[in-house]
């Protein structure tokens, strides 16, 4: 399946709560048919085929991957190292970057630090060997500052807008509202459920 043309352009049709629903799910399992994508979002397969096809050639969708778990792979020491640079080397910098394999992640910052680097390797000396070793000795780099991660969680953040009731008043005059989210949150699928189950 082509991918989306590169570069930057205009939407030719209105990114609409459909379309975001569609994401949401291909977000969540991008392995997943047509015909579950559109049962999902509660479409026609002929609409949901031509809504995906809109995503992926307008550029929205730029590649289907997968998520992989570094530690099963062996990558179980994770570091964010934030670099200062030589302005005029910016250049260098980033042709540098393409020969570290350590690194899964790297952004532009604002702040102290001109980016952010995010390093996985499968201990402490890698991560030791790539910042000390390597990145340190690149004349672009006027100064760097590794953290370890000790924990991570993704987030799938919902694109399209939570369906929410209509709030109501409850005996103690406190206004409660109910949707998908505070019901998986309160991890049942009651309405206006309290804490003592009644």
């Amino acid at each position: 399946m082509g991918m989306g043309s590169e570069g930057s352009k205009d939407l030719d049709f209105e990114l609409d709560e459909t379309f975001l629903k569609i994401l949401d799910e291909l977000r969540k399992d991008s392995r997943i048919s047509v015909a579950a994508l559109a049962e999902a979002v509660g479409i026609s397969r002929s609409n949901a085929y031509s809504r995906l096809n809109a995503l992926i050639e307008s550029g929205v969708i730029e590649r289907f991957t997968v998520e992989i778990n570094p530690r099963l792979v062996g990558k179980k020491v994770s570091a964010l190292v934030f670099v200062s640079l030589d302005q005029s080397k910016w250049k260098q910098f980033g042709m540098q970057l393409g020969q570290l394999e350590q690194m899964d992640y790297y952004a532009v910052t604002t702040g102290g630090y001109d980016a952010v680097l995010r390093l996985r390797a499968d201990d402490v000396p890698g991560i030791q060997h790539a910042v000390v070793d390597v990145i340190s000795q690149w004349s672009c780099v006027r100064d760097t500052e590794t953290v370890f991660l000790m924990q991570e969680q993704s987030s799938d953040y919902a694109l399209a807008p939570l369906d929410v009731e209509t709030g109501t008043l409850d005996p103690m005059g406190v206004l409660n509202f109910d949707s998908a989210a505070t019901r998986s949150l309160r991890g049942d699928g009651g309405v206006g459920r309290r804490p003592n189950g009644n």
